[in-house]
């Protein structure tokens, strides 16, 4: 077997790959991304302060809606 790795380009293709999957022709594997290649896409990094107040800020909002 190889294995290889492709990039959809257009919604039908997915559907050949899915029909070529039941046909048991191939097996399609999602590939999850790192997670260090979506800290790359990330606009405004945040630091672990940063992220402490925002999910404080946010449990004391969801505190007030009870």
């Amino acid at each position: 077997m190889q294995t290889i790795e492709i990039e959809i380009t257009d919604r039908k293709a997915m559907k050949l790959l899915m029909d070529m999957e039941e046909m048991h022709l191939i097996k399609v594997i999602n590939k999850k991304p790192d997670i260090s290649s979506l800290r790359s896409k990330i606009k405004a990094p945040m630091n672990s302060t940063d992220i402490e107040q925002q999910l404080n800020s946010l449990r004391n909002e969801w505190e007030k809606g009870i």
